[in-house]
């Protein structure tokens, strides 16, 4: 919960119209984040990164951005920029802001977030008939810092004027993006020798599956000088990098912004010869209303350095401090009722099957038993309602059974009808629920704040005895990403055993997109699909050709869901799998909260792919998934790894116990052997010497 730990009102002595002097100056600690107030500017460390920011008389204006370990500044203040954030047709860089508080706290968002410092700035803007707030986050120890915008309006303040999305001109026969409202600017230097990586996730993931369609988009643009401003519409992050792309600046969008699905006011990015703006307010002028201030899209600055591996370690390291990880409450093995659909799946909620399914599930190692559409008593898809059990005597004997188990439930609803009164009714008869929030549609402001609302009831009326899936399938504004990621995790990617017929389970296809997926989003957020291979149609997969540990191991690395029937599983198949799963579950914990990277090649069906998996320390407790795709003629390959380069690590087969002692190359080369192909090696790793 929150604790204030300071509260300051700052006063000022007026030296003319929308300026002022700060009469006294202030420090404030958490470990080792630090906020300092001094003589008109705000300055923030969180012990890697300092940000500074100078009063304007507009606005809070970024002056200095520099990381404590490099020593490396890289703001270049212009003077034409007097504000980070504008709103065309209410707030300038000639607008006029009285700044009328700040508030220093600490705060971890009613346990929504990892401990920090919260800076709250109030300014009003007379003329434009708003009042705003900047918001600072400053997590200790973090490679980065949260902003955000919070705004509502005054009497007479006029829509009309506002310009609330990016907008199109026609100039010189061009059609040229013209932004929209400013949350975020960052006066880079880009003018100097520097290259603009962006990247994004799509949206509907369960329309990605064959291999032209990846889940991952990423540009690298070169050339500089920046002449002419670049615009970016589809990113949710940008990396300006530095020093042969060795370090740089990452910057990330804290919203629902997909590259196939704008959701709501996303805006864009535009990197130009004075640096970094973010637009997208994630409001129309129509939202800011009066009644309160309504949060905008937030944004994350990240400073890092060692190429791409350390700046994907440092955006996973800040996700992580954004939106933390609570094994007690998420880490599990889950099953859902809908794999084994034909293409329907509601037939697998009847009672008499669930009975059925609690033991045999319980047999193999499954902890928690979701039950998908068509337990509840009313409709069915995107219209079901009345979330009450339609069972005989309701949770009764379920929950008798699952307990006599030692099953957890999981259940399905609609986002858009479910009511905060059903979820804790059910969370009163089952103890633990895991919910699938599904046929989401997120067309305004209070679809999420009422989203957004319920999933906090929920969970504060029940601390670490429910959390929730958010399902961004199909094109419909949903979650994204990088946003609502504090509530559980991101389903990913329904896959079947045949039925319809372009979600059938090819198991390099599912490898695919989960390598690509943990690239720049962290994997114990990313609830995937394990469908049974033995039972998908061969004329549309060769998923029979792979054995069951080798596709169930595909998802080791995230949320694992049994996307699949224990009953439905032959003996040698139940055998197999309650084995491996045994095995799995020593070692779930520490993979669950270390970073995950992918490595080897990306898969194709004929490479060696896999992931690693680097501790918090980055010396004990590492872990390893290699696979040698089912053409691949090669049983030994080299493998780059990361941060390994020069040193020597200690391996253990977690499968086997044998252990060996191996030294990488200048550039992180390890050599592996997996005789056969359609094989995977799971190997547990301690780095020697240290």
């Amino acid at each position: 919960m929150k604790r204030s730990i300071a509260v300051l009102l700052l006063f000022f002595l007026s030296v003319g119209v929308g300026q002022a002097a700060l009469v006294k100056d202030s420090v404030y600690r958490l470990q080792q984040a630090r906020v300092t107030l001094k003589r008109g500017n705000i300055i923030v460390s969180t012990g890697r990164v300092e940000r500074t920011w100078r009063w304007s008389g507009t606005g809070w204006q970024t002056v200095g951005l520099r990381s404590l370990s490099s020593g490396r500044e890289y703001a270049k203040p212009v003077a034409a920029a007097k504000c980070d954030w504008n709103l065309p047709g209410a707030i300038t860089d000639s607008s006029k802001g009285e700044l009328l508080d700040i508030a220093v706290s600490e705060s971890d968002d009613e346990g929504f977030s990892s401990r920090h410092l919260q800076v709250i700035s109030t300014i009003k803007y007379p003329d434009g008939k708003l009042m705003l707030q900047h918001i600072i986050w400053v997590y200790p120890n973090a490679t980065g810092i949260r902003t955000q915008l919070r705004v509502k309006a005054l009497d007479g303040f006029n829509t009309a004027k506002i310009k609330d999305d990016e907008g199109r001109i026609n100039y010189y026969g061009n059609m040229m993006t013209t932004p929209g409202p400013r949350c975020e600017y960052l006066p880079l230097g880009l003018k100097e020798e520097n290259q603009r990586r962006y990247w994004g996730y799509y949206n509907n993931p369960g329309g990605r599956h064959d291999p032209s369609r990846l889940m991952l988009e990423e540009k690298v643009v070169t050339g500089y000088p920046v002449f002419q401003t670049e615009d970016n519409n589809w990113a949710s992050g940008l990396s300006v990098e530095y020093n042969t792309g060795r370090q740089g600046v990452c910057v990330v969008k804290e919203s629902p912004k997909c590259v196939n699905q704008p959701a709501h006011y996303t805006g864009s990015f535009y990197s130009g010869p004075d640096g970094v703006r973010v637009t997208g307010w994630g409001l129309a002028a129509k939202e800011i209303i009066t009644d309160c201030f309504r949060d905008c899209w937030a944004t994350w600055t990240i400073l890092w350095d060692g190429g791409n591996d350390g700046m994907q370690m440092a955006l996973k390291r800040f996700d992580r401090a954004r939106y933390p990880v609570f094994p007690e409450r998420d880490l599990f093995i889950l099953s859902n009722t809908w794999g084994p659909a034909n293409p329907g799946g509601a037939q697998f909620t009847d009672e008499s099957f669930l009975k059925k399914e609690i033991p045999a599930l319980a047999n193999i190692g499954i902890d928690v038993m979701q039950i998908d559409d068509g337990w509840q008593k009313n409709g069915g898809s995107s219209a079901a309602r009345d979330f009450s059990p339609r069972y005989r005597n309701g949770w009764k004997d379920l929950k008798q059974l699952a307990d006599q188990y030692k099953l957890r439930f999981g259940l399905w609803v609609t986002a858009q009808y479910v009511t905060v009164e059903e979820l804790k009714k059910n969370i009163d008869a089952l103890g633990f629920i895991s919910w699938k929030v599904d046929f989401d549609h997120l067309a305004s402001r209070k679809d999420y704040e009422d989203r957004i609302s319920k999933y906090r009831a929920a969970m504060k009326y029940a601390p670490m005895k429910n959390q929730f899936t958010l399902c961004p399938e199909y094109d419909d504004p949903r979650y994204g990403w990088y946003y609502c990621k504090e509530y559980g995790s991101i389903y990913f990617q329904n896959i079947q055993e045949g039925l319809p017929e372009h979600l059938a389970m090819v198991p390099y296809q599912v490898l695919m997109q989960h390598w690509l997926m943990s690239k720049y989003f962290n994997s114990n957020k990313l609830q995937v699909m394990l469908q049974n291979p033995k039972r998908v149609n061969p004329a549309l997969s060769d998923a029979p050709e792979h054995s069951h540990s080798y596709c169930f191991a595909m998802g080791l690395p995230f949320v694992p869901c049994f996307f699949q029937s224990g009953q439905y599983l032959d003996p040698e198949g139940t055998a197999e799998l309650k084995a491996f799963i045994a095995v799995f579950k020593k070692h779930q914990e520490k993979i669950f909260t270390a970073y995950t990277f992918p490595v080897g090649d990306q898969p194709d069906n004929r490479t060696w792919s896999g992931f690693q998996m680097v501790s918090e320390s980055g010396i004990k407790d590492n872990y390893l998934l290699l696979f040698r795709e089912i053409h691949n003629k090669e049983p030994v390959k080299k493998i780059k790894l990361k941060f390994l380069a020069g040193k020597t690590i200690r391996v253990t087969d977690v499968k086997t116990g044998a252990v060996t002692t191996k030294k990488a190359d200048k550039e992180g080369g390890l050599s592996f052997t997996i005789s056969r192909p359609a094989d995977f090696l799971f190997l547990k790793y301690d780095v020697a010497g240290i």
